[in-house]
């Protein structure tokens, strides 16, 4: 694949630079070529001029575009109003097909229809971008279908047109005029092309987590029972004014959303204390607020990079949030697009929200920063030198930290206040002595959420869960009495080994008769060779009726970047696979070795 852009000035120009690149096309034996248009605030006029242009000079090429909040030229998130982005695919075999989707009245029923009747269509297709009107779809509608009508095996990512309050979002495609209420898709495949999407958060959380108790669409009405713009007011002073948006900006909402984080940013406030989201937020969900540091969101676009540089991309594919723009000050966003673009040539806008298939699941995302690496080919080797992180004051972080000051401040003095209500045995299991339940997988969340993830030294962490064998059958024969002093016993056991490892590992009671242990700065190796030094103490203990017990260990080790909820179902997954060979054993995650 071989990408060449250009920003439109002039009539002339740009003709001439459509046929140098119509002849490099034709010249070099290529097959298709794929072109993106973006809008920043361009007039009408001069969109047909250059659809118009490629049309007569490019007349094979199939083209999109959309309305965006800023352009990705060159690698940096640009002032130019309008860009074009040509995508020549140099193998024969690969192609590209686009497809718009008007959707009337809010009525997702057409997208199904049609998308029933590509079905066809989507044979060898590998990747599918995707650009909408997200506030005249219902997205979240938008996101079952596709994932209940395209196929799993492919890949989905795109984002939102934008539009404000002078410009109308919009979407297009060759043929077609400006669409205002849809879809527009481009279906990419070949025998040798090769996609990989990702994406960016690095927001963090702040506080204690809230529950959505009232809400409808997508106005949020109440937190923990309380208006929601209460915790805004309370943590943070932000005033409910005209300029919410922007001050609330830096502190969204974070979802716990199956097994990710999905971001929500506030609109605007009403009288009564509800605010109006980007995206609607059920009732009974489960969130945080957070925070943007900049630190922490460069440190997840160089993890992004990093997997980006090895999957050796042709060309990369950004959806970059305008909200995002927002927090680093316009074209200071860069910063977070440049390090891509050292990888490979990327194209791309900034959005009014995102969109990716991630571990099965399509979902509609806000503040995010999606990424799709595509080539022709397997990996090429490169010199690609090594992504600097540019981390810098931006020009609203007084403000931010001001308000982060008064958080930590009156969260402080409410932690101390419960603390002197609260004892230890708010956290302990009364049985074992152990940590519940609760407290265990908070910490567990906490190493994750601190990045704690690496893949060997300090920043390595490594989980253990144990499940005692047949344990029903000791309360049943013997007593809940024996039951219990087989519990006790195994957490004196669990407590001894921990002691003796000196370091800050813990420890908590799981369920009935199951146990957690987080074993911080271990390999999964290393946490292997623990659990099995505990497999046989727990062995050699002997009870007054039963005699003795033996327990199913399951290992898994913290992959860069995850959720403490995938780490731990992987662990489940390798405990049951011992349970599966014969209990008494240990066995492994399968995604991790050494």
């Amino acid at each position: 694949m071989k990408q060449f852009q250009a920003a439109y000035r002039d009539r002339d120009s740009l003709y001439n630079t459509l046929s140098e690149w119509e002849a490099w096309r034709v010249g070099n034996a290529c097959g298709q070529a794929l072109i993106h248009i973006f809008s920043d605030g361009a007039g009408e006029s001069d969109v047909m001029i250059v659809r118009d242009l490629v049309e007569q000079v490019m007349p094979d090429a199939v083209y999109l575009g959309a309305s965006a909040s800023g352009n990705i030229y060159e690698g940096n998130i640009t002032t130019e109003k309008l860009v074009v982005t040509c995508t020549v695919f140099e193998h024969t075999d690969s192609f590209v097909r686009t497809r718009l989707i008007s959707i009337e009245n809010r009525d997702a029923t057409t997208l199904r229809t049609v998308l029933r009747k590509m079905k066809d269509d989507f044979v060898g297709v590998k990747a599918i971008e995707v650009i909408m009107t997200i506030d005249t779809i219902p997205i979240r509608e938008v996101c079952d279908i596709f994932q209940e009508e395209i196929p799993e095996d492919i890949p989905i990512w795109g984002g939102g047109a934008f539009g404000d309050n002078i410009f109308t979002a919009y979407i297009f495609e060759k043929g077609q005029a400006l669409n205002t209420h849809g879809i527009v898709m481009a279906l990419i495949g070949g025998e040798d092309f090769h996609v990989m999407n990702s994406y960016v958060i690095g927001w963090r959380r702040l506080g204690a987590a809230l529950k959505v108790t009232r809400a409808e669409g997508k106005v949020l009405y109440e937190l923990d029972g309380t208006p929601a713009y209460q915790i805004y007011h309370h943590y943070l002073r932000i005033p409910n004014d005209d300029h919410i948006f922007y001050n609330a900006l830096e502190f969204p909402f974070a979802v716990d959303h199956k097994d990710r984080i999905l971001l929500r940013h506030a609109l605007a406030c009403r009288e009564d204390g509800s605010i109006d989201m980007s995206t609607d937020i059920p009732e009974g969900s489960i969130v945080h607020l957070t925070y943007g540091d900049p630190e922490t969101i460069m440190q997840n676009v160089s993890l992004c990079a990093d997997q980006v540089r090895d999957f050796a991309p042709d060309v990369i594919s950004i959806f970059d949030c305008f909200g995002r723009k927002t927090f680093w000050g316009g074209t200071e966003g860069s910063r977070e697009t440049r390090p891509l673009n050292n990888l490979a040539p990327t194209y791309g806008f900034c959005t009014a929200g995102e969109l990716i298939r991630w571990r099965g699941s399509v979902d509609h995302h806000n503040l995010s920063l999606v990424v799709a690496a595509m080539r022709e080919g397997g990996p090429i080797e490169r010199d690609v030198p090594t992504v600097q992180m540019e981390i810098k004051q931006n020009e609203s972080s007084m403000s931010m930290v001001s308000r982060l000051v008064n958080f930590i401040n009156t969260a402080t003095a409410e932690v101390i206040e419960a603390n002197g209500q609260l004892s230890v045995m708010a956290i302990t299991d009364q049985l074992t002595k152990l940590f519940n339940r609760g407290e265990i997988q908070r910490r567990i969340t906490n190493r994750m959420q601190e990045n704690c993830t690496a893949s060997t030294g300090d920043n390595a962490t490594s989980i253990i869960m144990i499940d005692l064998d047949d344990f029903k059958k000791i309360n049943d024969t013997y007593g809940h009495n024996e039951g219990d002093q087989v519990l006790i016993g195994v957490s004196a056991q669990i407590k001894a080994a921990l002691n003796e490892l000196g370091n800050e590992a813990v420890a908590g009671r799981w369920g009935g008769e199951e146990f957690m242990i987080m074993l911080p700065g271990m390999s999964q190796k290393d946490a292997a060779a623990f659990a099995e030094s505990l497999r046989a103490r727990i062995e050699k203990l002997r009870f007054a009726l039963c005699g003795s017990e033996t327990a199913s260990f399951g290992v898994a080790q913290a992959m860069p970047g995850e959720e403490a909820d995938p780490m731990i179902m992987r662990a489940d997954v390798a405990l049951y696979t011992a349970k599966k060979l014969g209990k008494n054993r240990v066995c492994c995650s399968g995604k991790m070795e050494g």
